[in-house]
C-alpha cells in the first residue's frame, strides 16, 4: 500500500484525531528551500489520502511571520537589515516593494510554488494570531503554569530554567526588538521584562524595562512551547516534521508536554520525515544555504516535482543533484508510473503515485509520451523537427494532448541543457576533426568511407539507421565500433545521440568528414 495512505489508515483506525486538521509550518527567514516544500506536500499527501478516504479533513500552513529575525541570509543587504535583526519578521521591511514586510515577501514566494504544485492549504499568519487575540488565552495559561513548563525543559535537557524565566517575550515597545527581551515576572495582568543588551549573540537590546500586558500581539511565546499552543488554537490533529524536531529530546517532545500538562490538549498524529538534501547537504533558508523551492519548481515541469517528493517515502532522504542525471531519470519514472495507471488504474502503489503526482488533481488520458533523453538529444541536433521525429517514433501523428506535453517537454530540456546537463549529455559536431579520430582502426575507416557514399541519398533517417547496421555488419565490424567510429569523428566522444540523425542533420558537412577520415 502507498506510503501516505498507510499514515491515513493509521490515523482513522487510531480515533484519537478527529477532527482531521492536517497543519505544516515554516518561518519565512529567507528564501524558502526545496526541504520546506517537500514537508508541505508530504502533509498534503496525507490530507489528501484521508479525502480519497470519504473523511472530511482540513489543511492549514501557518507562516511563522511573528518569530524574529535571528540570521541573515547572505543575499542580502547587511547594510540595510542588520539593524533589524531580533525584530519580529511582520515588522521588518519588505526586500522588494510590493509587500507588506520581509516575511511577507519570501513567504509569498514559497506559497506561489506550492500552490503551483496543487497544495492550496488555508494559510494562516501567526502574527494575526496573537493580534487579533486568539493566543491569548494560551498565553495566560503558559504564564500561570510556567514552572510547569520549567520542570519540562529540566526534564528533558537536565538543566532547567531559573526561576525568573517565563515562556515569553515581549515586543520591546522602545526598539521594537522581541529576540532581545527576557520576561521576569507575571502578575495575572502585566508581564515584568528588560530588553537586554546582551541576552544573544545575533542582535542587541536597548535596555529598556518595564511592564506591559502580554495580550494582543505585543510579544510572543518561545516557538517549543509556541508549537504546542498553536496546535491548540487553530485545532490541528496531525502534523509531521522533520528528524531533527522529532528527535528524543527534540522540539516535538517539549511541545507534547506542554499540549498534555499545561494545555490539556490532545497531541496531533505525530510522524517524522527525512530531508531534502542537495548533493548531500542539509539546506537552512536563515543561512543563505541550499537550494530555494523556486529554483528547483524552474527546473521541471511542476507534476514531475510533485512526482518526486510522492513517490520517495517520507521516512527516507532524498538526495537531489541537480547538475546529474536526476531529471532524465525522474522523466523515465514518471513515464513508467503513467503507464501502470492507464493499465491498472491506482491499484498498484506506481499507479497511485501517478494519481498523486497531478497538481490539478486531473489525470491526462492515456498518451504517447516523448522520452525526455532523447529530447535532449534531438534538440542538439541541426535541422531535426522534434514533432516529426517523435511522430516517426510513434509511427503517427501526435495528438493535440501529445503535442502540447512534448512542448513543455522541449521547454524543460532547454532548462536541463544550458544549466545542469553533466558534460556527457553536451555535444555538438566539431568544427575541425577531433585528435580521438587518429585511434580510430582501418576498419572503422573503411567504415565511415562507404557510410559517406550512402548519406546523399538518405531520405529518412530511420531507414538510414537500419543502413548504418547492415553496413557494418557486412564488414565484420561490430556494431558498437562502427558507431563509436562516428561520434568519435563528429564529436570527438565515444558515443552520442541518435547517430542517423546525427549524419541527416548536417549532410553535406559529415559527408567530408567521413570522407577525411577515411
Amino acid at each position: 500500500m502507498y506510503w501516505a495512505d498507510i499514515i491515513a489508515n493509521n490515523i482513522i483506525k487510531s480515533g484519537k484525531h478527529k477532527p482531521y486538521w492536517v497543519d505544516d509550518m515554516k518561518t519565512p527567514s529567507g528564501r524558502v528551500h526545496v526541504g520546506s516544500l517537500r514537508a508541505v506536500i508530504i502533509h498534503d499527501l496525507i490530507y489528501k489520502s484521508l479525502l480519497d478516504k470519504g473523511k472530511k479533513a482540513t489543511f492549514s500552513y501557518v507562516i511563522d511571520d511573528h518569530d524574529p529575525m535571528d540570521s541573515l541570509p547572505s543575499y542580502l543587504d547587511r547594510k540595510k537589515f542588520l539593524p533589524h535583526m531580533g525584530e519580529p519578521l511582520n515588522t521588518i521591511p519588505s526586500p522588494k516593494s510590493g509587500y507588506a514586510s520581509f516575511a511577507e515577501f519570501f513567504a509569498e514566494e514559497f506559497i506561489g510554488v506550492f500552490n503551483a504544485l496543487g497544495v492550496k492549504p488555508k494559510i494562516i499568519w501567526t502574527s494575526k494570531l496573537y493580534k487579533s487575540g486568539r493566543m491569548d488565552e494560551v498565553i495566560r495559561k503558559v504564564l500561570d503554569k510556567a514552572e510547569v513548563v520549567r520542570k519540562i525543559y529540566k526534564e528533558l535537557y537536565g538543566k532547567g530554567k531559573p526561576p525568573d524565566w517565563y515562556p515569553f517575550q515581549v515586543v520591546c515597545p522602545n526598539c521594537g526588538k522581541v529576540g532581545t527581551t527576557k520576561v521576569y515576572d507575571w502578575d495575572g495582568k502585566l508581564v515584568s521584562f528588560k530588553c537586554l543588551p546582551d541576552l544573544v549573540k545575533w542582535a542587541k537590546g536597548c535596555g529598556r524595562e518595564g511592564k506591559i500586558s502580554p495580550f494582543g500581539g505585543t510579544g510572543k511565546i518561545p516557538w517549543k512551547v509556541e508549537w504546542a499552543c498553536k496546535w491548540k488554537v487553530i485545532g490541528v490533529t496531525v502534523e509531521g516534521a522533520g528528524k531533527d524536531h522529532m528527535s528524543d529530546g527534540g522540539s516535538h517532545d517539549v511541545a507534547a508536554r506542554v499540549c498534555e500538562r499545561v494545555l490539556n490538549y490532545p497531541v496531533p498524529y505525530p510522524f517524522s520525515h527525512e530531508f531534502f538534501l542537495i548533493e548531500g547537504k542539509k539546506m537552512a533558508s536563515s543561512k543563505g544555504r541550499g537550494v530555494a523551492a523556486k529554483e528547483v519548481f524552474d527546473m521541471m515541469p511542476a507534476y514531475l516535482l510533485r512526482f518526486l517528493m510522492a513517490r520517495t517515502k517520507y521516512s527516507r532522504a532524498i538526495d537531489f543533484d541537480p547538475t546529474g542525471w536526476i531529471i532524465p531519470d525522474l522523466f523515465d519514472e514518471y513515464d513508467r508510473s503513467a503507464i501502470v495507471f492507464w493499465k491498472d488504474g491506482s491499484n498498484k502503489d506506481l499507479g497511485r503515485i501517478f494519481e498523486m503526482s497531478q497538481p490539478t488533481g486531473k489525470l491526462p488520458r492515456s498518451m504517447y509520451l516523448a522520452r525526455f533523453r532523447d529530447i535532449t538529444q534531438i534538440l542538439q541536433m541541426p535541422n531535426v523537427d522534434a514533432v516529426s521525429y517523435f511522430e516517426e517514433k510513434k509511427g503517427e501523428k501526435l495528438n493535440a494532448q501529445e503535442k502540447e506535453e512534448l512542448s513543455e517537454r522541449v521547454k524543460y530540456a532547454k532548462i536541463w541543457l544550458s544549466g545542469y546537463a553533466p558534460k556527457e549529455a553536451v555535444f555538438k559536431i566539431s568544427d575541425k576533426l577531433p585528435k580521438e579520430a587518429d585511434k580510430l582502426n582501418n576498419k572503422q575507416r573503411k567504415y565511415l568511407g562507404e557510410l559517406s557514399k550512402l548519406v546523399g541519398g538518405a531520405k529518412d533517417a530511420s531507414d538510414f539507421e537500419k543502413e548504418m547496421y547492415l553496413l557494418a555488419n557486412n564488414l565484420n565490424l561490430p556494431t558498437k565500433d562502427a558507431f563509436t567510429a562516428v561520434y568519435v569523428t563528429l564529436l570527438g566522444k565515444p558515443h552520442g545521440p541518435k547517430a542517423a540523425w546525427l549524419i541527416m542533420g548536417e549532410k553535406e558537412r559529415v559527408v567530408k568528414r567521413f570522407k577525411e577520415v577515411s
